[in-house]
């Protein structure tokens, strides 16, 4: 039998093998092929990002695409080498990965998995998460009976300053927006 070598060993065996024990060539090119094919099952997805922010090639991105207030998860098949990180750390387990080599994908943009409305922070103007996320986290907030309505639209530097009151009026924290440096795509 090959020996075969990467992310869920096992997995991989138990669904390439012929019931004489052998992988079959197109199983075997397959799981030789340097690329993944990542699909989102929508109606599970919360658009938490865990699986954008624990890819190690950018082959999974946010953005918020042409519209101010919306939220999408971008995938490039030509940055994914199928090394399985984004489905381990997905709480929602609404994520297949298949290692595949599909020439045609290798050059055209980016894939939209997910699309929501980013919701933002009520004082700041923030990007706080999606509106799916927010209203699942809500939920469940609600179901043990916590619930601080306010909370759900604050970033966080925006959150602490409530929680602590930092803030002596509404607003007073806008100042931390205002450090936003642009130019890297981060805000320090």
């Amino acid at each position: 039998m090959t020996e075969l070598n990467g992310v869920n060993q096992e997995r991989q065996r138990a669904n390439c093998l012929r019931p004489d024990g052998e992988i079959s060539r197109r199983e075997l090119l397959k799981l030789a092929s340097p690329f993944g094919k990542l699909e989102l099952n929508s109606s599970r997805c919360s658009g938490c990002g865990l699986c954008a922010l624990d890819c190690p090639t950018g082959a999974l991105i946010f953005s918020e695409g042409g519209k101010a207030d919306a939220y999408l998860l971008l995938f490039k098949h030509n940055l994914c080498f199928a090394c399985g990180q984004c489905i381990e750390i997905c709480p929602e387990q609404c994520l297949h990965l298949e290692r595949t080599l599909e020439l045609d994908k290798l050059s055209s943009p980016a894939t939209v998995l997910f699309e929501d409305e980013m919701i933002r922070c009520s004082e700041c103007g923030g990007p706080v998460g999606s509106r799916r996320m927010i209203n699942k986290i809500r939920a469940k907030v609600l179901a043990i009976g916590k619930f601080s309505p306010g909370q759900f639209e604050l970033c966080p530097t925006c959150k602490a300053g409530a929680q602590f009151n930092y803030a002596s009026s509404p607003g007073a924290n806008k100042t931390h927006q205002s450090s936003k440096d642009t130019s890297n795509g981060y805000i320090h």
